[in-house]
Parts: structure tokens; sequence; C-alpha cells
């Protein structure tokens, strides 16, 4: 997805610490944390360069704002109960739904992205608990409520890696259709969920519930 270049337009006072998170992450969604200068993410706000250490400290301050600011967005969305009367339903409307996030947010989801490749602990931890909340939620609505067996909770990571990087190869593309990104995320979550049952059948999902997850 093309993410435009230009200057942001000058902001209100009260603008201008979401103004230099959101041209930051316009910035750390192509390059590296290494390869942005503090100026030059104040210069695309439109907003002095001493408003960084004032809002931030530093600029690493600034990009863990934007990286908790990407976050805190997208649990939003998955804290929002998926529509359907099945659970076909839900899963797809769930997963439309990120996806549709996805694309009205590229930045902040590629900086996301990007931040949880790099070698910083802080970020790290943000964007795993992130996945890791996305994926409890959607098992929580299959109905596993207790304790995540290792099968299982090796699945589900697995399946979050793989669905974000579906995202990031469509973000750059743009060649496939929604609906066949939801079909290729819920096929894949069904396969991988059934190989996880027939390792450990006591993973809580049984052949019965992933059958009709793409009922």
């Amino acid at each position: 997805m093309a993410i435009r270049n230009q200057a942001l337009p000058k902001a209100h006072r009260t603008d201008r610490r979401a103004l230099l998170i959101q041209a930051a992450a316009d910035l750390f969604a192509r390059r590296a944390y290494d390869e942005v200068t503090a100026g030059e993410i104040a210069k695309r706000a439109g907003v002095a360069y001493g408003l960084i250490a004032h809002h931030f400290s530093n600029k690493r301050g600034l990009y863990l704002a934007t990286i908790q600011a990407a976050a805190a967005n997208l649990r939003a969305v998955h804290e929002t109960p998926p529509a359907g009367d099945t659970p076909a339903a839900r899963l797809r409307d769930a997963l439309t739904r990120h996806i549709r996030y996805t694309e009205a947010n590229a930045a902040g989801f590629l900086t996301l992205m990007r931040g949880g490749s790099g070698s910083d602990p802080q970020v790290r931890a943000i964007i795993e608990d992130l996945r890791w909340h996305g994926a409890r939620r959607l098992l929580t609505g299959l109905g596993v409520t207790g304790p995540v067996c290792p099968a299982l909770r090796a699945t589900m990571r697995g399946w979050v890696g793989y669905l974000d990087e579906i995202l990031i190869d469509w973000l750059r593309h743009e060649d496939l259709p929604v609906e066949d990104l939801v079909v290729l995320a819920t096929q894949t979550l069904t396969g991988a969920l059934r190989a996880a049952h027939a390792l450990d059948p006591g993973t809580g999902v049984g052949p019965d519930l992933i059958d009709r997850l793409t009922a």
C-alpha cells in the first residue's frame, strides 16, 4: 500500500504529540529505527524539533510511544465482539475487521511488524503481548477458557505470525481481494488446529468445532 510522503500540516498545540506519533509511524514503517532521524520526524510532523524531547524525552521514547499507540489501537479492534450467528460467521467477521483495520492504518501496522523483528526487548514484549492477546480472544470465542496446552499455544502463536505475514505481503502488493485473505487465514487456522488436535486431543478444540469454522 502506498504511504504518502508529504509533510503533515502544522498542528495546534494539543495535536502535536499525536502528529509526531503519526509522522514517526509513517517513517518507521518504511525504514529501520537507526535510519530515521528525530529531525526528519519533526520536519514531517511540521513541528519544532524540541517537542520530541518535551513529549517523549528522545527518539527512542517516541518510537516506543508509536509502537504502544499502534498496539493499543489494534487491541481495541480485537476487543470488539465479532458479529454472526455461527462460529464460521464470527471468525469471518473478526478476520475481516482485522484486515480492514490494517488497510486503513497501514503505517502503524507495518511499524509494529518492523519493530517485532528488531532487537529491542521492550518492543518485542509489546508485540508478543498483543499477538497473544489476539490469539487468546479467538480461543475464548471457541470456548477455550482454561489453561492452553503446549500444542495449542504453539499452534496459535504460529498462526498469528502467519496472519501478520500475509497482511504485510498484501499491504505491499494489494493483489488479492480481502475475501481471499479471509479464506487463506481461515483454512490455515483450521488445518493447524487439526494438526494440534491430532498431536494432543486435549486441546479443547475438537474436530466438530473445527468443521464449524468453515461451515
